[in-house]
């Protein structure tokens, strides 16, 4: 019966209509809106002083919020709590929504609205993922995911796209017991039916939470990697014409503090990443733990990346060759007008013989080399953000 539940949640997703995030003006609390750094967002609200106030998530057309607050020393205390804009004014943060809101976490909407996802522990139990309906401002008939979905470790980050496709990361591995990884399932006739693991998004240390566009063409995930002697961190990763993960690339330093940044979710209009930001406070020989909800403007988060590689790499010696690259050689997911250039792999410019059509994006010429050559194409946005792609040519 599950199964055919998740077929149809398939069906209301993929079918519902959509704002294109172009046109959406939300009402962010009546905050000012941030720039490059990081503002904690909805200070005295949202996030508390003093509270573990972490993830966060905006219904598509961002007339509700939800996000987490976790009490250490009563459980039961730690629950999903919810605002909605009524009459153009955001009611006062609530947890009477959702029936038997207890040890609820990871709040996340589904890309119609009408569903929302979080984790769950009952009876002290690791996390398991929930589903709920969502309509008139409540939540309702609150029942786990399939077994699929949620095994006896757990289950934590999740995100659903249009299409279907139902990522999550569960620690399930028994090699790696300690630490999370990403999954994945898509829907077929028969719903939901199998899970496999997404090595291109997972590492051995621990990946924990995410955030899935609706779109599917890109993630964004918490990961503990070690790297810059900083904690869990988050990076992006963008789906190629392939269906392939690019590799995960850390988001900047400005993001990313010393501090542990996790509950990644950009909004609906695709203006601003939120996320959490934990602070390990030492003091009087006593440890403490304070996390707020941070928003950043995605100005510097989303850049071009090589989108279709399918080139043909071979030219012939001493004739003349064009070679027209794909157009859509390069994608960016919130800017569709890019400049290119090219020059060779060391950014000195190209032979006199080979000339660079970046209107066309084509390269044509007489091939005077005998040797292969590698060339580097770079696609800049609007905004200066570039991503770049070296095209080794082979000589026959």
């Amino acid at each position: 019966m599950k199964g055919f539940y998740l077929a149809i949640l398939v069906l209301i997703v993929a079918c519902s209509p959509r704002q294109s995030p172009d046109q959406q003006k939300i009402n962010y609390l009546g905050q000012e809106v941030p720039g490059d750094i990081p503002e904690i967002f909805g200070s005295g609200i949202i996030s508390v002083e003093n509270r573990f106030d972490m993830g966060f998530t905006m219904s598509p057309d961002g007339r509700s919020v939800a996000f987490g607050v976790a009490h250490e020393s009563d459980p039961t205390e730690t629950s999903i709590y919810l605002m909605n804009l009524v009459n153009e004014e955001w009611t006062a943060p609530s947890k009477n929504f959702l029936p038997d809101n207890v040890n609820t976490f990871f709040p996340m909407f589904n890309p119609s609205g009408n569903k929302l996802y979080f984790a769950k522990s009952t009876d002290g139990s690791p996390t398991d993922l929930w589903v709920a309906d969502y309509s008139g401002n409540k939540a309702s008939d609150p029942q786990p995911l399939d077994s699929i979905f949620n095994s006896s470790s757990r289950e934590a980050g999740h995100g659903v796209s249009t299409s279907g496709s139902f990522y999550f990361t569960s620690n399930r591995d028994d090699q790696y017991q300690c630490c999370g990884d990403v999954y994945l399932s898509e829907p077929g006739p028969e719903g939901y039916t199998a899970v496999q693991k997404v090595d291109a998004l997972s590492s051995v240390e621990d990946e924990e939470s995410l955030f899935l566009s609706p779109q599917g063409d890109y993630i964004i995930i918490q990961s503990w990697r070690n790297e810059f002697e900083s904690k869990h961190d988050l990076y992006i990763s963008f789906k190629t014409k392939a269906g392939e993960w690019t590799r995960l690339e850390r988001l900047n330093a400005q993001i990313n503090s010393q501090e542990i940044e996790q509950r990644p979710f950009v909004s609906p209009d695709r203006k601003y990443l939120f996320f959490s930001r934990t602070s390990v406070i030492q003091a009087d020989g006593q440890v403490s733990y304070d996390s707020d909800i941070y928003w950043v403007s995605t100005k510097s988060v989303f850049r071009p990346y090589l989108y279709n590689d399918d080139i043909d790499t071979e030219i012939a010696y001493d004739e003349p060759f064009q070679l027209d690259l794909p157009e859509d050689l390069f994608k960016d997911v919130d800017d569709t007008k890019l400049s290119y250039k090219a020059s060779s792999a060391d950014n000195t410019a190209l032979p006199d013989w080979i000339r660079f059509d970046f209107g066309n994006l084509s390269l044509s010429g007489t091939w005077k080399s005998k040797e292969s050559l590698t060339i580097k194409i770079t696609a800049t946005d609007s905004l200066g953000n570039s991503g770049e792609f070296k095209l080794q040519l082979k000589i026959i």
